[in-house]
């Protein structure tokens, strides 16, 4: 059964370089842990920053990352989606995609905003209904 990780974004996240960087956070671990990781931005100028926030986003760290298939962690637009991947990581998206890529663990977020958190309360709910073992964690600040 596939498992689906939520983490709920601190209050303090408010902006969204902040969030980004709690999201690289969780892209590094998932990477440290893993090996490897697909993330799933809306659009190419969400992918283009988050392959610069990638860079910066912790002094002394490093993903390897990029735009293209080559890296460990690849980084992907709705338009570009793999069809399968180990684990994906879902980076400001409202809604899941269609159709969403078989994976072994898909990574959402909660930011503290209302309607954000209620589109992240959709997505748990479609998850769920579709077999996904559901967790929910505090990404401290």
């Amino acid at each position: 059964m596939p498992l689906a990780s939520f983490y709920e974004l601190p209050a303090t996240f408010m902006t969204p370089q902040e969030q980004l960087r709690g999201i690289c956070r969780v892209a590094a671990k998932v990477w440290q842990v893993v090996g490897e990781a697909d993330i799933l931005c809306v659009d190419q100028e969400a992918a283009q920053q988050m392959d610069d926030m990638l860079w910066t986003f912790q002094a002394g760290a490093f993903v390897p990352h990029g735009l293209s298939n080559q890296e460990a962690v690849r980084i992907h637009t709705v338009q570009s989606c793999p069809e399968s991947c180990n684990v994906l990581i879902l980076c400001g998206l409202w809604n899941l995609p269609s159709p969403l890529p078989s994976c072994a663990r898909l990574v959402d977020f909660i930011p503290a905003e209302v309607s954000a958190k209620e589109s992240a309360r959709t997505r748990y709910k479609q998850l769920k209904k579709i077999g996904y073992t559901l967790q929910v964690h505090s990404l401290e600040a």
